[in-house]
């Protein structure tokens, strides 16, 4: 590709500076969100340099990854919108609240843990049960033994 002069581009050790991460992360967020199908401007060299928009996008994938989502859904997401021509200049909190997917990972979220409450709810009911059933085992052993214990055996019926 070839480099327009129009438009501000940084190297990658300049966007580590500016977003504050190391070059060696800015360089594997890049190769990820390329081999998701996104695209940066390269030199004659074939290193990459960045635009505005590519900052911004680094930053959301960084953002992603602080507010606790994996790498995978992060760069996934960020290529998502790169190849649906969708822009991250807006601000990243507005794409958060209204996206219908970050909705859905939040009730998903919600609903995961009702079943997790559920789980721990029958695994404690089926604790209690087995431990009633092993005391019911061991009462109705005692009491056979008490009656074989009492029980004359039949050469001691003459006595």
């Amino acid at each position: 590709m070839n480099v327009k002069t129009d438009m501000k581009i940084y190297s990658s050790k300049e966007v580590a500076e500016r977003l504050k991460l190391q070059p060696v992360t800015v360089r594997k967020y890049s190769q990820m969100l390329e081999e998701q199908g996104y695209s940066f401007t390269k030199d004659d060299k074939g290193w990459r340099l960045y635009s505005e928009d590519d900052i911004t996008s680094l930053q959301y994938l960084s953002n992603m990854r602080a507010a606790g989502k994996t790498l995978h859904e992060s760069v996934d997401y960020v290529a998502t919108l790169y190849r649906s021509n969708l822009s991250l200049s807006q601000s990243a909190i507005s794409l958060q609240e209204s996206n219908p997917m970050m909705e859905f990972m939040k009730a998903q979220q919600e609903f995961n843990q009702k079943i997790l409450e559920r789980l721990e709810a029958s695994e404690k009911r089926q604790m209690e049960r087995d431990q009633n059933l092993l005391k019911a085992i061991r009462e109705t052993q005692e009491v056979k033994k008490l009656i074989l214990s009492k029980k004359k055996r039949w050469w001691e019926f003459w006595k």
